[in-house]
């Protein structure tokens, strides 16, 4: 990819819209100070904002605020975009440290929809294409990672959900004492795993990912049930999964633009 010389003007724009939302209405004079700007590029920069129909100016009180057209900014923001966004770089660096594949779900109509995956990048992994498939809610780590998570209210719609939806699953997600049992497992243990409840000869621990709010998914890690048991894998990676977990969450709450620039 040709990399080529980012756009002052452009990148000081976007700091001004950043600074009037996080300030709410200001002079001309209190952004320029907080954006490090000279007084003539900022009244410059807020003019074409205003022209463009992102700022708008009060005559009155001599302050510049944010006109609603920003949100549009946002509103073609996908929660598959921000899961590319937040999970897919922490979960690199993760399959950096432990080499086993993992993989980003959330709940969807009764299962884990797989949204990211680092299988097709693991040395171990024998599968190529996991984005997009679905996982069982109640016999995979990943569902009873969300599922211990969730609050009492969340889990009874989303056992509701799956009992409606996912024959296969129906009895389990009616099966209280079922339920009850994994909850309190995943708890102890500091994590949720299965072990050739999805597929044969598989293994997988897992964590969730929180947000602002409910919880929004899981990530976890997959291995042969041959090279290790659950409280190996879990005395290996799980600092390391919960911390991928972690960079998760800060990045979904906090998404990063990764774009290249040039200096």
């Amino acid at each position: 990819m040709t990399i080529h010389r980012s756009v002052r003007a452009l990148s000081r724009g976007l700091a001004l819209i950043g600074e009037l939302n996080t300030s709410g209405p200001s002079s001309a004079q209190e952004l320029a100070r907080k954006s490090g700007l000279n007084r003539t590029t900022c009244y410059r920069l807020l003019q074409t904002l205003q022209q463009e129909g992102y700022v708008t100016f009060d005559e009155k009180s001599a302050l510049f605020g944010l006109t609603p057209q920003v949100r549009r900014l946002s509103e073609g923001l996908s929660t598959q975009d921000l899961s590319r966004q937040a999970a897919l770089p922490p979960m690199f660096s993760l399959l950096e440290q432990v080499s086993w594949p993992s993989d980003f779900a959330v709940f969807e109509l009764g299962f884990m929809m797989i949204r990211e995956s680092t299988h097709s990048f693991s040395p171990f992994s024998v599968h190529r294409s996991m984005v997009g498939l679905s996982r069982s809610l109640m016999r995979s780590a990943l569902g009873r990672a969300v599922l211990t998570a969730a609050t009492p209210a969340q889990r009874r719609e989303m056992l509701e959900i799956c009992a409606s939806l996912v024959p296969e699953d129906a009895e389990l997600a009616r099966d209280r004492r079922y339920v009850s049992r994994f909850v309190a497992r995943t708890r102890s243990d500091g994590y949720a795993s299965s072990v050739g409840e999805t597929e044969h000869g598989i293994s997988a621990i897992a964590v969730p990912i929180g947000g602002v709010g409910p919880v929004i998914g899981s990530l976890n890690i997959v291995f042969f049930t041959s090279a290790m048991t659950l409280e190996v894998a879990a005395r290996r990676y799980l600092p390391s999964l919960k911390q991928a977990a972690r960079d998760i969450e800060r990045r979904w709450t906090q998404p990063h633009h990764g774009a290249v620039t040039a200096v």
